[in-house]
């Protein structure tokens, strides 16, 4: 995903040009076909998450919401990450084990 007017250096990518509204802020974008559906969805629950911090937090202004939108966000990705790259690493300790197996099942023979 690439500001609209903007192309990542060296890649030039069919890109579909999109309109995003978030917190009622228009953002011009330029995404791939591929992109397209993920980025649609991930305005449609950013502007979610926006709304409910406004409704739960009637004091704060929409740039805290947006605030508090975006780190709920992060921490969710933070998460993620960690989840991944544990589950990466665990299947990667399996698989050495297993070679080992192999490898002293075959020095016994």
């Amino acid at each position: 995903m690439y500001p609209a007017g903007g192309v990542a250096h060296g890649e030039k990518p069919i890109m579909n040009r999109i309109e995003a509204i978030i917190a009622g802020t228009k953002i011009p974008l330029k995404v791939t076909e591929e992109e397209e559906p993920y980025v649609r969805k991930a305005i449609e629950d950013a502007n979610a998450r926006i709304k409910q911090y406004q409704t739960e937090y009637l004091q704060k202004d929409i740039q805290d919401c947006i605030i508090m939108a975006l780190l709920a966000y992060a921490v969710e990705y933070h998460k993620a990450l960690e989840r991944t790259i544990g589950e990466s690493s665990l299947q990667t300790l399996e698989d050495i084990r297993d070679q080992l197996r192999v490898m002293g099942a075959r020095a016994e023979e």
